[in-house]
């Protein structure tokens, strides 16, 4: 009797049920195993193409189905059960009391895992902790700017004349006027006292022409489609006799040569003038980290080069920095343009090869110091392009300086926030080890 039950048991509504959930786990497993594959081409997908019909989307649809499916065939299997041996109403509560246990002590789990695959690993359930959360600040670890820039923003140029003069170095010196000149594009009072003061300061003078920039940007905006383009322009083209002025002061000023760089490519001056400038300011200091990064965008496809030839350009120069240097990170810089030209920045820097050229470029600049100039700029970049190319293990030690020093660029429009999501992030990943 018992055999005849179980025989009748099997031939109902719910094991039919039962088993169509199986054959919806086998294809959705086989959907997410075929993704994860060079075949994925096979089901249609591209690489290139938009998340649904992405590797990665096929893998996040598949493990979905196959877990709904577990579900339903787990509640149609107790169902079946119960059903074969009591009343129906009995059948029912079991079945929908299976499916609310097996839901609850999963879905936790489950949802992290698709989550990962959803995202490319980079957002995970985890919230950030309250410490997690720091300012964001670009003098970063320059105490000595943070000073001269507060006195200028109370009205006080001097410390800020008495910096620029002390500064040797070409790439400190052009990270202290960029972040001046960032102040004195929205409160410029002290600049204009400073120049009244001491009109052939040479410092005041490269303060002045990024300033210029810095204003002509803001006008223009972040977008691909620029806004308010003849003030734009108007702004550059006194900027640019800015620089001619400043140049006439001080012939070998490298913060004023980079910032013609930027000029040349927002008044569109053509290749020609562009790798003029360019010269002139390799020629006085060879490896310029704000130059040459100014010079990487005008070679962008999106401006006036290619892919190719953008890559091409940071890579030789990166190479040819001493290192320790951190222009040895510019094809970095290279490497996350591409990812966001390409619209799919997750599925370029998680290639093999790219992520092997990010460890390398890391190592390089890691191995040979670092140098003190730029330090925080290089961390908060590898911090950043690590946690998108979802490198955990490599992230988390310049996530720890990341901490200390946050610079906006380039954690999107909120660094607060994003910067803490991604210190979640690594240590929902590494658990104690992340050390962050």
């Amino acid at each position: 009797m018992l055999r005849a039950v179980d025989a009748a048991a099997w031939d109902t509504p719910a094991a039919y049920v039962m088993l169509g959930a199986l054959v919806v786990v086998v294809g959705g497993m086989a959907v997410a195993g075929i993704a994860s594959t060079p075949a994925y081409r096979l089901l249609g997908m591209s690489a290139d193409g938009p998340w649904w019909f992405s590797p990665r989307g096929g893998k996040t649809q598949g493990v979905v189905v196959a877990y709904l499916g577990l579900v339903v065939a787990v509640a149609a299997l107790a169902f079946v059960v119960v059903d074969a041996y009591t009343a129906a109403r009995f059948a029912w509560t079991a079945c929908w009391t299976t499916a609310a246990v097996v839901f609850a002590l999963t879905v936790t789990r489950a949802g992290k895992l698709v989550l990962r695959l959803a995202t490319g690993g980079l957002v995970v359930l985890a919230d950030p902790l309250p410490g997690d959360y720091v300012e964001a600040d670009d003098a970063l670890d320059d105490v000595d700017l943070r000073a001269a820039r507060d006195a200028a923003a109370a009205g006080d140029w001097r410390p800020a004349a008495h910096l620029l003069a002390a500064t040797l170095d070409p790439d400190a010196r052009h990270d202290r006027v960029c972040e001046l000149a960032a102040l004195a594009s929205r409160r410029g009072r002290w600049l204009d006292a400073w120049l009244q003061e001491e009109p052939s300061n040479p410092h005041a003078l490269a303060c002045r022409v990024a300033a210029g920039v810095e204003r002509a940007w803001t006008l223009r905006g972040t977008d691909f489609e620029a806004r308010n383009v003849p003030d734009f322009l108007a702004v550059l083209e006194d900027t640019d006799a800015d620089a001619d002025t400043a140049l006439v002061v001080s012939p070998r000023d490298a913060s004023v040569l980079a910032s013609r760089l930027t000029v040349a490519r927002g008044l569109q001056l053509g290749v020609v003038e562009h790798e003029r400038r360019l010269a002139q300011l390799l020629a006085v200091a060879p490896h310029h980290r704000g130059g040459l990064s100014a010079a990487l965008q005008f070679k962008a496809a999106k401006w006036f080069g290619s892919s190719e030839e953008m890559l091409r350009f940071a890579r030789a120069e990166s190479a040819a920095a001493p290192a320790g240097h951190a222009t040895n990170l510019l094809v970095v810089v290279a490497l996350l343009e591409e990812g966001w030209a390409r619209g799919q920045s997750q599925s370029f820097l998680h290639r093999r090869e790219v992520r092997d050229e990010i460890v390398a470029a890391a190592n390089r600049w890691l191995g040979g110091g670092p140098s003190p100039v730029g330090r925080a700029w290089g961390h908060n970049l590898l911090a950043y392009a690590f946690w998108f190319a979802d490198l955990p293990q490599e992230a988390a030690p310049h996530l720890a300086e990341t901490h200390r020093h946050l610079s906006t660029w380039p954690w999107h429009d909120d660094a607060r926030e994003v910067h803490a999501q991604v210190r979640a992030w690594a240590r929902e990943r590494l658990g104690a080890s992340a050390g962050i």
